[in-house]
Protein backbone atom coordinates (compact mmCIF):
# COMPACT_ATOMS: atom_id res chain seq x y z
CA UNK A 1 0.00 0.00 0.00
CA UNK A 2 3.06 2.27 0.97
CA UNK A 3 4.37 2.07 -2.89
CA UNK A 4 0.92 2.62 -4.03
CA UNK A 5 0.55 5.60 -2.87
CA UNK A 6 4.77 6.67 -3.61
CA UNK A 7 4.11 5.70 -6.94
CA UNK A 8 0.67 7.83 -7.46
CA UNK A 9 3.03 10.72 -5.56
CA UNK A 10 5.79 10.20 -8.15
CA UNK A 11 3.75 10.56 -11.21
CA UNK A 12 1.49 13.59 -9.58
CA UNK A 13 4.64 15.68 -9.37
CA UNK A 14 5.67 14.11 -13.15
CA UNK A 15 2.43 15.29 -14.42
CA UNK A 16 2.81 18.88 -12.50
CA UNK A 17 5.97 19.48 -13.92
CA UNK A 18 5.66 17.75 -17.27
CA UNK A 19 2.54 20.77 -17.39
CA UNK A 20 4.73 23.35 -16.41
CA UNK A 21 7.01 22.76 -19.42
CA UNK A 22 4.83 21.83 -21.81
CA UNK A 23 2.86 25.23 -20.95
CA UNK A 24 6.60 27.41 -21.30
CA UNK A 25 7.15 25.90 -24.54
CA UNK A 26 3.84 27.58 -25.69
CA UNK A 27 4.84 31.55 -24.65
CA UNK A 28 6.45 32.84 -26.99
CA UNK A 29 9.32 35.05 -26.71
CA UNK A 30 8.09 38.74 -27.68
CA UNK A 31 10.04 40.69 -30.46
CA UNK A 32 9.29 38.28 -33.35
CA UNK A 33 7.34 38.12 -36.24
CA UNK A 34 5.51 35.22 -37.46
CA UNK A 35 6.99 31.83 -37.69
CA UNK A 36 6.88 30.58 -41.50
CA UNK A 37 6.73 27.00 -42.23
CA UNK A 38 10.79 26.08 -43.50
CA UNK A 39 9.86 23.16 -46.18
CA UNK A 40 12.52 20.74 -46.39
CA UNK A 41 14.01 21.93 -43.14
CA UNK A 42 11.09 21.55 -41.00
CA UNK A 43 11.64 17.62 -40.53
CA UNK A 44 15.26 18.39 -39.31
CA UNK A 45 14.12 21.29 -36.82
CA UNK A 46 11.27 19.22 -35.72
CA UNK A 47 13.76 16.14 -34.83
CA UNK A 48 15.87 18.56 -33.33
CA UNK A 49 13.26 19.87 -31.27
CA UNK A 50 12.21 16.08 -30.32
CA UNK A 51 15.68 15.01 -29.22
CA UNK A 52 15.83 17.98 -26.63
CA UNK A 53 12.23 18.35 -25.44
CA UNK A 54 12.06 22.20 -26.81
CA UNK A 55 10.77 23.98 -29.93
CA UNK A 56 13.41 24.83 -32.23
CA UNK A 57 10.73 26.29 -34.74
CA UNK A 58 10.01 29.55 -32.80
CA UNK A 59 11.64 31.64 -30.23
CA UNK A 60 9.91 30.73 -26.76
CA UNK A 61 10.32 30.93 -22.97
CA UNK A 62 11.26 26.92 -23.05
CA UNK A 63 12.67 26.78 -26.55
CA UNK A 64 16.16 25.12 -26.15
CA UNK A 65 14.37 22.82 -23.78
CA UNK A 66 16.86 19.53 -21.93
CA UNK A 67 19.42 20.68 -24.92
CA UNK A 68 22.04 22.91 -22.37
CA UNK A 69 21.84 19.99 -20.10
CA UNK A 70 21.73 16.75 -22.18
CA UNK A 71 25.12 18.54 -23.32
CA UNK A 72 26.67 19.37 -20.18
CA UNK A 73 25.68 15.80 -18.36
CA UNK A 74 27.58 14.16 -21.33
CA UNK A 75 30.51 16.54 -21.46
CA UNK A 76 30.55 15.87 -17.45
CA UNK A 77 30.24 12.37 -17.85
CA UNK A 78 33.52 12.44 -20.35
CA UNK A 79 35.56 14.81 -18.36
CA UNK A 80 35.02 12.38 -14.91
CA UNK A 81 36.16 9.10 -17.05
CA UNK A 82 39.28 10.95 -18.29
CA UNK A 83 40.51 11.93 -14.93
CA UNK A 84 38.48 9.85 -12.42
CA UNK A 85 40.46 10.44 -9.45
CA UNK A 86 40.23 14.48 -9.09
CA UNK A 87 36.71 14.31 -9.99
CA UNK A 88 35.77 11.52 -7.06
CA UNK A 89 37.91 14.25 -4.62
CA UNK A 90 34.97 16.53 -5.27
CA UNK A 91 32.43 16.88 -2.63
CA UNK A 92 28.64 16.54 -4.54
CA UNK A 93 28.21 20.62 -3.95
CA UNK A 94 31.31 21.21 -6.24
CA UNK A 95 30.15 18.71 -8.75
CA UNK A 96 26.60 20.17 -8.79
CA UNK A 97 28.51 23.66 -9.21
CA UNK A 98 30.52 22.66 -12.08
CA UNK A 99 27.68 21.11 -14.02
CA UNK A 100 25.15 24.39 -13.21
CA UNK A 101 28.35 26.13 -14.67
CA UNK A 102 28.59 23.70 -17.52
CA UNK A 103 24.64 23.88 -18.37
CA UNK A 104 24.73 27.58 -17.78
CA UNK A 105 27.44 28.00 -20.81
CA UNK A 106 25.73 26.07 -23.58
CA UNK A 107 22.51 27.49 -22.48
CA UNK A 108 24.12 30.69 -23.74
CA UNK A 109 25.49 29.28 -26.39
CA UNK A 110 22.28 27.74 -27.82
CA UNK A 111 20.14 30.66 -27.76
CA UNK A 112 22.94 32.68 -29.68
CA UNK A 113 22.84 30.26 -32.29
CA UNK A 114 19.24 30.18 -32.02
CA UNK A 115 18.72 34.11 -32.12
CA UNK A 116 21.02 33.74 -35.29
CA UNK A 117 18.64 31.44 -36.75
CA UNK A 118 15.46 33.92 -36.14
CA UNK A 119 17.95 36.81 -36.39
CA UNK A 120 15.60 37.72 -39.95
CA UNK A 121 12.13 37.31 -38.01
CA UNK A 122 13.05 39.86 -35.24
CA UNK A 123 10.53 42.76 -35.04
CA UNK A 124 12.56 45.56 -34.18
CA UNK A 125 9.59 48.20 -34.51
CA UNK A 126 7.95 46.29 -31.78
CA UNK A 127 10.35 48.15 -29.26
CA UNK A 128 11.49 51.25 -31.26
CA UNK A 129 13.07 52.65 -28.08
CA UNK A 130 15.57 49.44 -28.13
CA UNK A 131 18.48 49.22 -30.16
CA UNK A 132 19.18 45.63 -31.46
CA UNK A 133 22.12 44.74 -29.28
CA UNK A 134 20.05 45.56 -25.89
CA UNK A 135 17.44 43.66 -27.64
CA UNK A 136 19.68 40.39 -28.70
CA UNK A 137 20.74 40.44 -25.35
CA UNK A 138 17.76 40.43 -23.41
CA UNK A 139 16.04 37.62 -26.00
CA UNK A 140 19.31 35.21 -25.10
CA UNK A 141 18.67 36.30 -21.70
CA UNK A 142 14.96 34.77 -21.33
CA UNK A 143 16.08 31.78 -23.70
CA UNK A 144 18.88 30.90 -20.97
CA UNK A 145 16.90 31.81 -18.52
CA UNK A 146 14.34 29.14 -19.49
CA UNK A 147 16.99 26.64 -20.59
CA UNK A 148 18.18 26.45 -16.52
CA UNK A 149 14.50 26.27 -15.29
CA UNK A 150 14.37 23.37 -17.28
CA UNK A 151 17.60 22.14 -15.70
CA UNK A 152 15.62 22.82 -12.47
CA UNK A 153 13.06 21.17 -13.19
CA UNK A 154 14.62 17.69 -14.41
CA UNK A 155 16.51 17.38 -11.21
CA UNK A 156 12.84 17.75 -9.08
CA UNK A 157 11.91 15.57 -11.33
CA UNK A 158 14.33 12.96 -10.63
CA UNK A 159 14.38 13.39 -7.01
CA UNK A 160 10.47 13.15 -6.67
CA UNK A 161 8.90 12.25 -10.02
CA UNK A 162 9.17 9.20 -12.74
CA UNK A 163 11.28 9.14 -15.93
CA UNK A 164 14.28 11.78 -14.84
CA UNK A 165 15.10 14.27 -17.90
CA UNK A 166 13.96 11.93 -20.49
CA UNK A 167 10.06 12.44 -19.26
CA UNK A 168 10.32 15.78 -20.86
CA UNK A 169 11.67 14.56 -24.24
CA UNK A 170 8.27 12.66 -24.09
CA UNK A 171 5.54 14.19 -25.10
CA UNK A 172 7.18 16.36 -28.12
CA UNK A 173 8.46 12.44 -29.11
CA UNK A 174 5.29 11.28 -29.20
CA UNK A 175 3.54 14.38 -30.82
CA UNK A 176 6.17 14.60 -33.55
CA UNK A 177 6.62 10.76 -34.57
CA UNK A 178 3.00 11.14 -36.64
CA UNK A 179 4.10 14.21 -37.94
CA UNK A 180 7.39 12.90 -39.70
CA UNK A 181 5.26 10.43 -41.65
CA UNK A 182 3.79 13.15 -43.44
CA UNK A 183 6.29 15.62 -44.12
CA UNK A 184 10.13 15.49 -44.87
CA UNK A 185 12.77 15.98 -47.04
CA UNK A 186 10.92 15.55 -49.62
CA UNK A 187 7.98 17.93 -48.84
CA UNK A 188 4.20 16.87 -47.96
CA UNK A 189 3.77 13.14 -48.36
CA UNK A 190 0.73 11.89 -49.34
CA UNK A 191 -0.33 8.64 -47.16
CA UNK A 192 -3.01 6.14 -48.49
CA UNK A 193 -4.14 2.88 -46.90
CA UNK A 194 -1.79 0.59 -48.20
CA UNK A 195 1.46 3.04 -47.29
CA UNK A 196 -0.20 3.08 -43.53
CA UNK A 197 -0.53 -1.14 -43.82
CA UNK A 198 3.32 -1.35 -45.20
CA UNK A 199 4.49 0.80 -42.69
CA UNK A 200 2.70 -0.88 -39.47
CA UNK A 201 3.97 -4.32 -40.20
CA UNK A 202 7.29 -2.73 -40.93
CA UNK A 203 7.31 -0.82 -38.06
CA UNK A 204 6.00 -3.50 -35.87
CA UNK A 205 8.84 -5.79 -37.00
CA UNK A 206 11.10 -2.80 -35.74
CA UNK A 207 9.81 -2.87 -32.77
CA UNK A 208 10.33 -6.10 -31.90
CA UNK A 209 13.77 -6.27 -33.28
CA UNK A 210 15.13 -3.67 -31.28
CA UNK A 211 13.04 -4.75 -27.81
CA UNK A 212 15.08 -8.33 -28.35
CA UNK A 213 18.56 -6.42 -29.01
CA UNK A 214 18.11 -3.63 -26.46
CA UNK A 215 17.32 -6.40 -23.96
CA UNK A 216 19.90 -8.97 -25.15
CA UNK A 217 23.28 -8.49 -22.81
CA UNK A 218 26.38 -10.32 -22.90
CA UNK A 219 27.83 -11.77 -19.47
CA UNK A 220 31.08 -11.47 -18.20
CA UNK A 221 31.15 -14.06 -15.39
CA UNK A 222 33.22 -12.69 -12.14
CA UNK A 223 34.35 -14.79 -9.60
CA UNK A 224 32.92 -13.76 -6.00
CA UNK A 225 36.06 -14.15 -3.24
CA UNK A 226 34.61 -16.66 -0.38
CA UNK A 227 31.70 -18.20 -2.83
CA UNK A 228 31.91 -21.40 -4.11
CA UNK A 229 31.45 -21.60 -7.61
CA UNK A 230 28.53 -23.89 -7.62
CA UNK A 231 26.54 -21.40 -5.97
CA UNK A 232 28.21 -18.10 -7.50
CA UNK A 233 26.37 -16.59 -10.87
CA UNK A 234 26.98 -13.17 -10.52
CA UNK A 235 28.09 -11.30 -13.57
CA UNK A 236 28.84 -8.24 -15.33
CA UNK A 237 25.76 -7.48 -17.80
CA UNK A 238 26.81 -5.30 -21.05
CA UNK A 239 23.74 -4.75 -23.37
CA UNK A 240 23.99 -5.12 -27.29
CA UNK A 241 23.01 -1.73 -27.50
CA UNK A 242 25.19 -0.09 -24.89
CA UNK A 243 24.83 3.42 -26.37
CA UNK A 244 20.67 3.30 -25.61
CA UNK A 245 19.18 6.74 -28.03
CA UNK A 246 22.22 8.85 -27.32
CA UNK A 247 23.11 8.68 -30.75
CA UNK A 248 20.52 9.68 -32.22
CA UNK A 249 19.78 12.44 -29.79
CA UNK A 250 22.96 13.82 -30.63
CA UNK A 251 24.42 12.42 -34.38
CA UNK A 252 22.08 15.18 -36.20
CA UNK A 253 23.25 18.13 -33.64
CA UNK A 254 26.98 17.48 -34.15
CA UNK A 255 25.90 16.76 -38.20
CA UNK A 256 23.97 19.77 -38.81
CA UNK A 257 26.89 22.59 -36.87
CA UNK A 258 29.03 22.79 -39.89
CA UNK A 259 25.81 23.69 -41.69
CA UNK A 260 26.30 27.31 -39.70
CA UNK A 261 29.23 28.19 -41.44
CA UNK A 262 27.28 28.28 -44.50
CA UNK A 263 25.13 31.27 -42.85
CA UNK A 264 28.14 33.77 -43.80
CA UNK A 265 27.96 35.24 -46.94
CA UNK A 266 31.75 35.24 -46.83
CA UNK A 267 31.86 31.19 -48.03
CA UNK A 268 29.56 31.76 -50.63
CA UNK A 269 29.91 30.36 -53.73
CA UNK A 270 33.82 29.19 -52.55
CA UNK A 271 35.27 25.57 -53.09
CA UNK A 272 34.74 25.40 -49.11
CA UNK A 273 30.86 26.00 -49.22
CA UNK A 274 30.93 23.56 -52.00
CA UNK A 275 32.50 20.91 -50.26
CA UNK A 276 30.70 21.53 -47.08
CA UNK A 277 27.39 21.55 -48.49
CA UNK A 278 27.97 17.84 -49.95
CA UNK A 279 29.64 16.45 -46.69
CA UNK A 280 26.85 17.75 -44.89
CA UNK A 281 23.82 17.53 -46.99
CA UNK A 282 21.04 14.45 -46.52
CA UNK A 283 20.30 14.70 -50.18
CA UNK A 284 24.15 13.59 -51.07
CA UNK A 285 25.85 9.81 -50.84
CA UNK A 286 28.75 11.53 -49.29
CA UNK A 287 26.67 13.46 -46.55
CA UNK A 288 24.54 10.33 -45.85
CA UNK A 289 28.30 8.86 -45.12
CA UNK A 290 29.04 11.44 -43.18
CA UNK A 291 26.05 10.76 -40.75
CA UNK A 292 26.63 7.12 -40.82
CA UNK A 293 30.13 7.83 -39.39
CA UNK A 294 29.20 10.51 -36.55
CA UNK A 295 25.99 8.14 -35.67
CA UNK A 296 28.79 5.19 -35.78
CA UNK A 297 31.30 7.54 -33.20
CA UNK A 298 28.59 8.79 -31.00
CA UNK A 299 27.57 5.19 -30.61
CA UNK A 300 31.10 4.13 -29.63
CA UNK A 301 31.38 7.39 -27.28
CA UNK A 302 28.58 6.57 -25.17
CA UNK A 303 29.06 3.03 -25.21
CA UNK A 304 31.93 3.10 -23.56
CA UNK A 305 30.59 6.43 -21.03
CA UNK A 306 27.53 3.96 -19.79
CA UNK A 307 29.55 0.95 -19.33
CA UNK A 308 32.98 2.88 -18.05
CA UNK A 309 34.94 -0.21 -17.56
CA UNK A 310 37.80 1.66 -15.90
CA UNK A 311 34.98 2.24 -12.97
CA UNK A 312 34.29 -1.94 -13.29
CA UNK A 313 37.85 -2.91 -13.17
CA UNK A 314 38.50 -0.49 -10.15
CA UNK A 315 35.93 -1.60 -7.98
CA UNK A 316 35.94 -5.20 -8.98
CA UNK A 317 39.75 -5.19 -7.38
CA UNK A 318 38.97 -2.83 -4.55
CA UNK A 319 36.07 -6.01 -3.55
CA UNK A 320 38.05 -8.61 -4.06
CA UNK A 321 36.30 -10.11 -7.05
CA UNK A 322 37.57 -11.22 -10.42
CA UNK A 323 37.39 -12.16 -13.62
CA UNK A 324 38.84 -16.31 -14.32
CA UNK A 325 42.11 -15.99 -15.36
CA UNK A 326 42.44 -12.10 -15.98
CA UNK A 327 44.61 -10.78 -13.26
CA UNK A 328 42.30 -7.60 -11.06
CA UNK A 329 43.21 -3.67 -12.04
CA UNK A 330 44.64 -2.95 -15.73
CA UNK A 331 44.26 -6.28 -17.41
CA UNK A 332 40.73 -6.48 -16.64
CA UNK A 333 40.21 -3.17 -17.92
CA UNK A 334 42.06 -3.82 -20.93
CA UNK A 335 39.71 -7.50 -20.97
CA UNK A 336 36.23 -5.58 -20.63
CA UNK A 337 37.51 -2.93 -23.36
CA UNK A 338 38.13 -5.13 -25.58
CA UNK A 339 34.56 -7.12 -25.06
CA UNK A 340 32.74 -3.65 -24.65
CA UNK A 341 34.37 -2.86 -28.54
CA UNK A 342 33.05 -6.11 -29.98
CA UNK A 343 29.57 -5.77 -28.59
CA UNK A 344 29.52 -2.18 -29.21
CA UNK A 345 30.69 -2.06 -32.94
CA UNK A 346 27.56 -4.54 -33.48
CA UNK A 347 24.47 -2.88 -31.65
CA UNK A 348 26.16 0.83 -33.49
CA UNK A 349 26.09 -1.10 -36.62
CA UNK A 350 22.49 -1.44 -36.43
CA UNK A 351 21.76 1.80 -35.28
CA UNK A 352 23.74 2.85 -38.25
CA UNK A 353 21.86 0.31 -41.11
CA UNK A 354 18.48 1.42 -39.79
CA UNK A 355 19.25 4.80 -39.99
CA UNK A 356 21.18 4.98 -43.32
CA UNK A 357 19.08 2.35 -45.43
CA UNK A 358 16.14 5.36 -45.86
CA UNK A 359 18.67 8.01 -46.30
CA UNK A 360 19.96 5.83 -48.97
CA UNK A 361 16.78 4.63 -50.43
CA UNK A 362 15.25 8.42 -50.69
CA UNK A 363 18.10 9.26 -53.18
CA UNK A 364 16.63 7.24 -55.57
CA UNK A 365 12.56 7.13 -54.21
CA UNK A 366 11.67 10.67 -52.48
CA UNK A 367 8.74 9.38 -50.63
CA UNK A 368 11.15 6.64 -48.60
CA UNK A 369 13.48 10.31 -47.62
CA UNK A 370 9.94 11.51 -45.55
CA UNK A 371 10.73 8.61 -43.30
CA UNK A 372 14.70 9.10 -42.63
CA UNK A 373 14.13 10.04 -38.84
CA UNK A 374 10.85 8.32 -38.39
CA UNK A 375 12.85 4.81 -37.09
CA UNK A 376 15.62 6.95 -34.98
CA UNK A 377 12.59 8.27 -32.89
CA UNK A 378 11.04 5.20 -32.42
CA UNK A 379 13.56 3.96 -31.13
CA UNK A 380 14.36 6.59 -28.80
CA UNK A 381 10.44 6.30 -27.98
CA UNK A 382 11.23 2.31 -27.37
CA UNK A 383 14.32 3.35 -24.97
CA UNK A 384 12.27 5.64 -22.62
CA UNK A 385 9.49 3.84 -22.42
CA UNK A 386 10.99 1.13 -21.24
CA UNK A 387 13.65 2.97 -18.77
CA UNK A 388 10.69 4.70 -17.54
CA UNK A 389 8.92 0.81 -16.99
CA UNK A 390 11.63 -0.27 -15.02
CA UNK A 391 11.78 2.36 -12.68
CA UNK A 392 8.00 2.15 -11.96
CA UNK A 393 9.19 -1.59 -11.38
CA UNK A 394 11.55 -0.99 -9.13
CA UNK A 395 9.15 1.32 -6.89
CA UNK A 396 6.70 -2.01 -6.97
CA UNK A 397 9.36 -4.15 -5.84
CA UNK A 398 10.57 -3.06 -2.57
CA UNK A 399 7.18 -4.40 -0.91
CA UNK A 400 9.63 -7.56 -1.42
CA UNK A 401 12.44 -6.19 0.10
CA UNK A 402 11.39 -4.93 3.75
CA UNK A 403 14.17 -6.10 6.20
CA UNK A 404 12.76 -5.32 9.32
Amino acid sequence: MKNNKEIVKRICWSILLLTIVEFGKKIDVPGFLTIPQEGSQNLIIRFLSTTTGGNLAKPTLLSLGMGPYMTALIIWTTISMIDTDRINNLSIKQRGYIQRVLTLIFAIAQGIALMFKFENLIDYKSFPDVNKLTFFCVAILILTTGAMFVSWLSDINSEKGVGAQSLFILPGLISNIPAMLVSGQSGTLRINSSFIIGLLIITLIYIVVTVFLYNSEYRIAIQRTGIDSKFNHSYIPIRLLTAGAMPFMFAVTVFSVPQLLLLNDRWTNTLFSSVLSRLFSFNTVEGIITYGIILYALGMGFSYINVRPHDIAKHLKESGDYIYEIVPGADTETYIKKKLSTIAMVGNSYLVIVSLVPLFIGLKIEIIANLAFYFGSVFMLIIILDTLTQEIRFIFSKRNYNIF
